[in-house]
């Protein structure tokens, strides 16, 4: 009348049943128990303790000693890296110190030359031998021949060496001369003239000569007599501003070089 039923009691089913609740039981144990142990530092699962949760696991025992041997190779080879990665900041460091010194001598170097140009040295007093004074002179015919003294508002009346205390060793090219650059040096002489060197902009070129070149870097020699230090018309400058002057251009026979000489308007640009 009725289909037979299985046997609920038979010993198969009952194996398979508590079989399939053992493995999922130890399945969930076992990642609860790597989770747990995962969650922990990495000295922590790879430090050697008896007390590790893994010892009494050989299957995640074995997956940590995996785990161990990638991060503590991984370790080494961050660890080189950083070694390497100090070793070049501490190079660079040396080198930037070294460079940053070299640059400073050099400076250093250039600002004592430049105050020996401004300065008044005694072998710089001694006249040009004849040749070079013949050179000079036909540099500075030339010169008289192709430029014309300027004639405007910022031009001087008068004597135009009025002023100068080596009158007598300055020759005038031009009666009144505009020039502009940079201020690379200034010096305050014994003589009481403001000193400065003028990084000409290239149009002005021409205001320079060969003595210049070798004597002076290349660079216009200004200077502002007494007098006119005060005068509305002169601000003296400092090294790196940008100004623009005028005065009397003229040559400093005993050196053979160019100056303005005196300048008696500066303005800062």
């Amino acid at each position: 009348m009725f289909a037979k039923l299985p046997n609920l009691l038979s010993p198969y089913p009952i194996f398979i049943i508590l079989s399939t609740v053992l493995i999922t039981a130890s399945a969930s144990a076992n990642n609860a128990l790597l989770n747990s142990s995962w969650a922990q530092t990495n000295n922590g699962i790879c430090a050697d303790d008896t007390q590790s949760p893994f010892a009494s696991n050989p299957f995640l025992e074995k997956l940590r000693d995996k785990y161990c041997k990638q991060y503590l190779k991984s370790a080494e080879k961050d660890d080189k890296i950083k070694a390497q990665f100090s070793e070049h900041e501490n190079k660079k460091s040396d080198n930037l110190q070294k460079a940053e010194d070299r640059i400073q001598k050099k400076l250093q170097e250039l600002k004592d030359r430049l105050e020996k140009i401004l300065s008044d040295e005694d072998e710089e007093q001694q006249p040009l031998p004849t040749e070079e004074q013949k050179k000079v002179e036909e540099e500075d015919q030339f010169a008289i021949k192709e430029h014309k003294s300027e004639n405007d508002k910022d031009c001087r009346d008068g004597n135009v060496l009025a002023g100068a205390s080596n009158e007598e060793d300055l020759k005038v090219l031009a009666e009144c001369q505009e020039a502009a650059g940079e201020v690379v040096h200034t010096k305050k002489m014994d003589d009481g003239d403001y000193k400065f060197l003028l990084d000409v902009e290239d149009k002005y070129k021409y205001l320079l000569n060969e003595k210049n070149d070798d004597k002076t870097d290349g660079y216009l020699v200004v200077e502002i007599v007494p007098p006119d230090q005060d005068s509305k018309d002169i601000a003296l400058p400092d090294s790196g501003d940008k100004v623009h002057v005028w005065g009397a251009w003229v040559t400093d026979k005993p050196k053979g070089w160019h100056e303005i000489h005196p300048a008696w308007k500066v303005v800062k640009e």
